[in-house]
């Protein structure tokens, strides 16, 4: 028996006692639990002070439902003048983790993955139980009526692991299948394919799947009618014989000559779909009627048919009905004028160019189009309204036919009614200095026409602006009721009235966390936009959800006011937390870079601060050496890269507003005319100062060693000492796949001996690099958005000493010389093909003792066919310069993009083709163009 959760309230006071309540310690005795510090740790915040003691019970119950309790008893003491609470409590205990089925026996069936007891819940017998018969339901259904289902609980550290046991016994098997048909073909073909589950299990909802695939096969040969009847009767216990009927056989055939517009595949399919669904014979004027519909809303006029219908004996001897079909589409046509009768309030040209302005393509070349012209009525008619029409009426077009031309005029006829304006606007129940706030947000004003659709939007702006006032639980009381809005006066004018009930303002009074257990409270109360005292709003409240979301430690997170009728409430937060820690492999491929292997350990949430530190591996090996040059590509040998790093970063280090991480890593990496090994040593701090302003400084150190390289110059040890100060303005709507907005990068880098560069007699590095990366998001409509990048960069060497030969001593290392690759790259290159200067050599050939430049330009419009998936055209354009830069010169490509969206970015296909093919110095003709796959880049 399952025990049912058992909760007891025992009130002991010594007096009656009105007024401020107080709980001056908690002390928690746990039943049948250890270790009992995490319900201690959260019980014991009850110690505090409350308005009244209804205020402490309403807290107290939160509590209880949110921890899981299956026994809890309490009672309050006073001890010493002070009210102490004591509590017993029980609780369930809390699932770490959901085992996979095991099925005992030699019997397995599919059962399905997601259930209702999940890991990270309270372990409910409720739910236990439920599972178990929906376990035996399937297994009925599935032919296993002798089922047992045994749950296997055992107990971890903190909490249970949670599996179950299926025994499937033996199953009803079908012992015999009996088909009847009138047709020998039907019946042999179907027999083939269901005597196949003699001896299986009684699967019903199998066979009625098989059935219905069965049904769409032959449908698709012309038995569009046919249908089946299934019956079963139990022989013994363990078997049963199954009867299948299959009725309406006959089979039919459409045959249509050959038309000069419409393809007489489209039509054949049409027919059948109509026969499918309509489930009955077809007559000769029906096949007329379906066929001169479809021409009619393709704008033909006087199509003409001629149906033959014959009924045949086919091969296998069963009848058949064949359709022969003869169609003289007659003439397509175009409309020579629309004419608008009635309207005085718009003009003609007015009202045609919102005609054109929705018009489908074929509208648009003049076709005449019935679905779009009728659909129009309805356009039309919400234009009328929002001007103030409300009683405007618009009749279908008519349409006369002109035997001489063969167009037609379609005569949309207008009756306008009466213009109704606003006589006066009523604000009832709002605060008197909200009250001119209210009416001058609202676009609805006194003596403009009244537009129903502008009002639903202004009530929505009334409600929203009361709650970011602190109203939170305010409402317009009438929404619903006929005096919200009165018309008067034969419908010419509206008197509005709006009645609010604001309630009072919401203040915060103590924030209540729960389901916290590794993460401190103190980190969840800096991520929220409020605080004890400040006014509650719905805006405060989503974003203070949304980042406490983003700390990536919490799947869900709760935040609500705990009362409503008093001016301060305690907020509810409750949270649970992820697993901290993460294993993760993922092989892959990637267009630039080959195969790869990388693997990423990490561990979030350090003592319960959000301190988070990983292991980052990725080992690759490209499968084509296109990136190298020449001379590379013909001799190299097979290199595998890699990539590792360790990371450590903390938000608020030292409780201040400012963010820190660090990083060291190592790496093997190809470049275009070396390969080097690279040892990073580096540190970040960056601070968020608002929702759109950030800042950070890195500081970076790098250790370089060059090798395999084509010129000398390249070849040999670096060691590279920078400061990276950045600002950053991001107004975009979402940082993963915004749809509005932009996002302002700049960055300054700057390398020089006195931040650890080296400074020797061969080579002394001292250069800037400042790079300006710009995205703008343009929405064009609830689908499309015009998606448009603009990078530009210019470093400079600033090491001017010379040589005794006049040579500088001075350059930039190759390794930290602009290249267009990764976010840069122009679609449709390779990387070799579009990191050539204008005079045809690869930039990494050229020692950089002045200046180089960057330019890159995307343009991309974006079609949303779901939230998840996004296809588009793009423009790109960039190019590296030395010395001089020259937008003239500028490489482009242009081509059409594929995107799925992922947490981390979005995945990209894009396929690029140059817009002015150029031959390499050995006199080739570059490729056409190139298959980019990428993540999250734009």
């Amino acid at each position: 028996m399952i025990m049912k959760v058992l909760i007891i309230f025992i009130f002991i006071f010594e007096f009656a006692y009105a007024g401020v309540f107080s709980v001056n310690k908690v002390i928690v005795n746990c039943i049948d639990q250890q270790p009992c510090e995490d319900t201690q740790k959260v019980f014991s915040s009850l110690s505090r002070t409350y308005s009244s003691e209804d205020h402490f019970y309403n807290v107290f119950k939160l509590y209880v439902s949110n921890e899981g309790v299956k026994e809890l008893s309490f009672k309050i003491k006073i001890e010493d003048s002070f009210k102490n609470l004591y509590i017993e409590v029980k609780k369930k205990p809390r699932i770490l983790r959901v085992l996979d089925t095991r099925f005992k026996g030699k019997y397995e069936i599919e059962l399905p993955s997601v259930i209702s007891i999940q890991k990270d819940d309270f372990l409910d017998r409720n739910k236990v139980s439920d599972t178990k018969n929906l376990y035996k339901d399937i297994a009925k259904e599935k032919g296993f009526p002798d089922v047992n289902v045994i749950e296997k609980i055992s107990k971890g550290i903190d909490g249970v692991l949670v599996g179950f046991e299926v025994e499937l016994n033996d199953p009803v098997v079908i012992s015999k299948v009996t088909l009847n048909s009138k047709s020998n073909y039907i019946r042999d073909f179907v027999s083939k394919r269901f005597l196949a589950n003699i001896n299986k299990p009684f699967d019903i909802q199998n066979l009625k799947t098989e059935i219905e695939d069965v049904k769409i096969l032959l449908q698709s040969f012309g038995y569009y009618l046919i249908d089946f009847d299934l019956k079963y009767q139990f022989l013994a216990k363990k078997s049963v014989s199954l009867f299948i009927e299959v009725k309406n056989v006959k089979r039919h055939v459409f045959y249509i000559k050959q038309t000069e517009f419409l393809d007489p595949q489209i039509l054949k399919d049409l027919l059948a779909e109509n026969i499918t669904s309509g489930k009955r014979e077809f007559s000769i004027e029906n096949i007329e009627q379906i066929l001169l519909e479809k021409y009619e809303t393709l704008g033909f006029k006087f199509p003409k048919f001629i149906v033959k219908k014959s009924i045949r004996l086919d091969s296998n001897d069963d009848p058949i009905t064949h359709y022969d079909i003869a169609i003289n589409e007659g003439i397509r046509s175009k409309v020579e004028e629309i004419v608008f009768k009635g309207n005085g309030f718009f003009t003609q040209e007015e009202l045609l160019e919102h005609f054109n302005l929705l018009a489908p393509e074929q509208t648009e070349f003049n076709f005449y189009t019935p679905e779009y012209y009728n659909n129009f009525t309805s356009i039309l008619r919400e234009k009328y309204i929002k001007a103030g029409f409300v009683s405007v009426f618009i009749d279908n077009p008519v349409l006369q036919f002109n035997q001489k031309t063969k167009k037609v005029t379609a005569v949309f006829r207008i009756r306008e009614g009466i213009k109704t304006t606003v006589a006066g606007i009523t604000i009832i129940g709002a605060a008197r200095n909200d009250l001119p706030e209210l009416l001058n947000l609202i676009q609805t004003k006194e003596n403009d026409a009244f537009n129903p659709v502008q009002f639903k939007e202004d009530l929505s702006k009334v409600t929203q602006y009361l709650k970011n006032q602190g109203y939170y639980f305010s409402r317009i009381v009438n929404l619903a009721s006929p005096n919200l809005v009165k018309y008067i006066t034969d419908n010419s004018q509206v008197k509005i009235e709006i009645e609010i009930e604001t309630g009072k303002k919401l203040y915060a009074d103590d924030i209540i966390i729960i389901g916290n257990k590794a993460t401190r409270k103190i980190l969840i109360k800096r991520e929220l936009n409020f605080k004890s005292g400040s006014l509650i709003t719905s805006g405060v409240l989503e974003t203070s959800q949304a980042q406490l979301l983003s700390l990536g430690l919490f799947s869900s997170v709760q935040i609500k006011p705990v009362s409503q009728n008093t001016e301060k409430t305690d907020v509810l937060i409750f949270v649970r937390e992820k697993d901290f820690g993460l294993i993760e492999f993922a092989p892959g491929v990637r267009s630039d870079i080959g195969f790869k292997l990388s693997t990423t350990i990490t561990y979030n949430n350090i003592d319960g601060m959000n301190k988070r530190i990983s292991f980052q591996g990725t080992v690759n090996r490209r499968f084509d050496l296109n990136s190298l040059d020449d001379t590379r590509r013909q001799s190299s040998k097979v290199l595998l890269e890699y990539n590792t790093a360790v990371n450590y970063s903390e938000n608020h280090i030292f409780h201040s507003d400012y963010d820190f991480s660090m990083s060291v890593s190592k790496s093997r990496k190809r470049f275009y005319s070396y390969d080097a090994d690279i040892e990073r040593l580096g540190y970040s701090v960056s601070r968020k100062f608002w929702k759109w302003l950030s800042l950070s400084v890195r500081q970076q150190i790098e250790r370089i060693s060059q090798f395999e390289s084509t010129e000398e110059i390249n070849h040999g040890h670096y060691q590279i000492g920078s400061i990276t100060p950045s600002v950053s303005f991001d107004f975009r709507n979402r940082p993963v796949n915004p749809t509005s907005g932009a996002l302002f990068d700049i960055s300054y880098e700057f390398a020089n001996p006195s931040v650890f560069s080296q400074e020797e007699d061969d080579l002394t590095i001292d250069y800037y690099k400042l790079i300006s990366r710009n995205r703008i998001y343009i929405p064009v409509s609830d689908r499309i958005v015009l998606a448009t990048s603009f990078a530009f960069g210019i470093q400079e060497n600033k090491a001017t000493s010379l040589n005794n030969d006049g040579s500088t001593v001075g350059y930039i290392p190759n390794i930290k010389v602009f290249r267009l690759s990764g976010a840069d790259i122009v679609r449709g290159f390779e990387d070799e093909e579009i990191n050539r200067l204008i005079t045809g050599e690869d930039i990494s050939k050229v020692d950089i003792t002045k200046r180089a430049y960057m330019a890159n330009i995307k343009i991309e419009p974006r079609y949303h066919i779901t939230d998840t998936t996004i296809v588009g055209v793009f423009y790109d354009a960039g190019r590296v310069f030395v010395d001089e830069f020259s937008k003239d010169d500028l490489r482009s490509s242009a081509g059409i993009t594929f995107k799925y969206v992922t947490p981390v970015g979005t995945l990209d296909f894009d396929y690029g083709i140059k817009l002015l093919r150029k031959e390499d110095s050995s006199g080739t003709l570059e490729s056409p163009g190139r298959l980019h796959v990428s993540i999250g880049f734009f």
